[in-house]
């Protein structure tokens, strides 16, 4: 089908006893007594192939989510949390393998008719959680609303959709997407699935989406999300994957507390969940539990708005500098992730042959340098200011990483006071520019675009960045972004990947200059899962995707 620029990577692995031998040495022996680390994940993968026609079913799972979504509809959100909480249950016409290969999914296949058409084949025979067959009036309906979102959705969202003119009905099982110019972004966008599920005509008339939904996937609703306690699926009977799922049920429990989730998952009530690294450590050889981690896609950001007539300091961007030098990134991978994570610019660490590469950022762009940052700060004139940066309430590294960027900051004159948020208030604020500073995390993209889309002014996401956070920078001291609006709208419309990667290099070498967003670091993810809880796996991309295959044992 398509080259996928996240073709390399890792679906995750169990944390290793050379690995974590080597980081129990950096940060103290008293790691070490967390015990002896369970075999590489290889093999664990190479025994579940082997075994794979002799899986067991049965058997519900519970999980528990860090975070309240807050909604589940599956068109405008915001907030990473959303997607993890309604993936079992929604399908797009393509999907991602677990290393992030493109594979089909509702659509067996597309014809490409030229450089802005594409007819998409639909799997004949699915049927939706209601029992009606799946056909192209579905598809047309859902991409009405992906193009369009409606509440409880924001439109910000839509900066993550490629530029589709109209999606038709060509007859039952086909339908034609044309799009208003050669678009690169269309299969990633596609398989990444996170604002593409494709749902039955008229849904939003039938159900309240916040709540409930109907789609193709595994598992369907087992009554209605219940917010700040749990959502309950069932398996799917005639899900078009045959044999799957294997689970008969997926309990999700919502527990915010990471502790509360510790001794959840010690007493049995749960099967699994996030941790923090540093419990991760601390509980890695517990008996009965295993410790998986991976690399994300979802780096850790620090935010700005610069608002025309405002004249807030960051507008000049030699202070904007002056904050990136100042930040010690490597402090905070090792305090806050015990070692795990990695310096990251504009487009995540580890994102393919996109990003740019580690040497440079920890030698350049991403150096810590406060002699640097404080002279850039006298060359601005500026001695010193107060700010308020929001952030999330949970879970609790973003105020962990806002109490070390806090002390960083102080050294260079600027007070900063953090406000926690819970994710809700903290997704809609940010949606609507209103905030001065925002520590905050960049999901998975389906497409390089994805990383850089809000800064072009004429997409998507113009009317929120640009009209809500970017209004000043244009008239800001040292701002610039003709260059870079440039490089957006090429890279978009050019197909040669080839020719994309040298525009997207020099788009991100850019943006690392004038920063009008501080990306900060790429962390991993951990999960914890009892021992019984088989084929699971930390993707990259942020969510939990191996729930669908996930299978238990006795």
């Amino acid at each position: 089908m398509s080259d996928n620029p996240t073709g390399n990577q890792s679906p995750g692995r169990e944390l290793s006893r050379r690995e974590f031998l080597t980081r129990a040495g950096r940060f103290g022996a008293g790691a070490l007594a967390a015990g002896a680390l369970a075999g590489p994940a290889a093999a664990a993968r190479s025994r579940v192939a082997r075994s794979a026609k002799k899986v067991p079913t049965g058997g519900t799972v519970t999980w528990a989510l860090e975070q309240d979504p807050g909604f589940i509809a599956p068109y405008g959100a915001t907030l990473t949390i959303n997607h993890t909480a309604n993936e079992l249950m929604y399908d797009s016409l393509l999907e991602w393998d677990p290393k992030l290969n493109i594979r089909p999914a509702l659509a067996t296949s597309y014809d490409v008719v030229n450089s802005k058409r594409i007819l998409w084949n639909l799997r004949k025979g699915v049927q939706f959680h209601n029992g009606n067959e799946l056909t192209a009036d579905d598809v047309v309906y859902s991409f009405q609303q992906i193009m369009n979102p409606p509440l409880p959705g924001s439109t910000a969202t839509i900066g993550q959709v490629p530029g589709i003119a109209d999606v038709v009905r060509h007859s039952r099982y086909q339908v034609q997407m044309d799009l208003k110019a050669p678009d690169a972004r269309v299969y990633g966008f596609l398989a990444w699935g996170r604002y593409s599920a494709i749902v039955p005509n008229n849904m939003y008339s039938m159900v309240n989406p916040s709540t409930q939904g109907i789609g193709t996937g595994p598992f369907m609703l087992n009554g209605s999300y219940v917010p700040n306690d749990h959502i309950n699926y069932v398996k799917n009977p005639h899900f078009w994957k045959p044999g799957l799922p294997y689970l008969d049920a997926v309990n999700y429990k919502i527990i915010t507390d990471e502790q509360s989730r510790i001794a959840a998952i010690k007493a049995g009530q749960i099967d699994g969940c996030v941790v923090s690294s540093d419990n991760a450590v601390a509980l890695n050889g517990t008996p009965g539990l295993v410790v998986l981690h991976n690399l994300t896609a979802a780096f850790r950001e620090l935010q700005f708005t610069i608002k025309a007539g405002e004249n807030k300091p960051w507008a000049d961007v030699r202070v904007r500098q002056a904050i990136n030098l100042a930040i010690n990134r490597q402090n905070l991978i090792d305090k806050v992730y015990a070692g795990y994570g990695d310096f990251s610019a504009h487009v995540a660490a580890g994102y393919g042959p996109w990003v740019i590469p580690e040497d440079q950022l920890h030698s350049t762009y991403e150096k810590y340098d406060l002699p640097a940052a404080k002279k850039l700060m006298s060359q601005a004139g500026v001695s010193g200011f107060n700010v308020t940066m929001t952030t999330f309430s949970t879970p609790s590294d973003f105020t962990a990483l806002a109490a070390l960027i806090k002390a960083d900051l102080a050294q260079i004159g600027i007070n900063v006071n953090i406000v926690p948020q819970d994710p809700v208030t903290f997704g809609a604020a940010n949606s609507a520019g209103t905030f001065d500073w925002d520590l905050t995390a960049r999901g998975m993209r389906g497409d390089v675009d994805g990383y850089v889309a809000e800064f072009n002014p004429s997409g998507p996401s113009g009317p929120t960045v640009y009209n809500k956070w970017f209004t000043g920078w244009l008239g800001s001291p040292g701002g610039n972004p003709k260059p870079i609006w440039r490089l957006v709208g090429n890279g978009r419309i050019t197909l040669d990947t080839n020719k994309r990667l040298p525009m997207y290099h020099k788009l991100d070498t850019l943006l690392m200059q004038q920063l009008v967003e501080i990306p900060l670091i790429s962390v991993s993810k951990f999960f914890v899962v009892r021992s019984h809880l088989k084929n699971m796996y930390v993707s990259f991309t942020d969510f939990n995707p191996a729930l669908r295959t996930a299978y238990l044992v006795s």
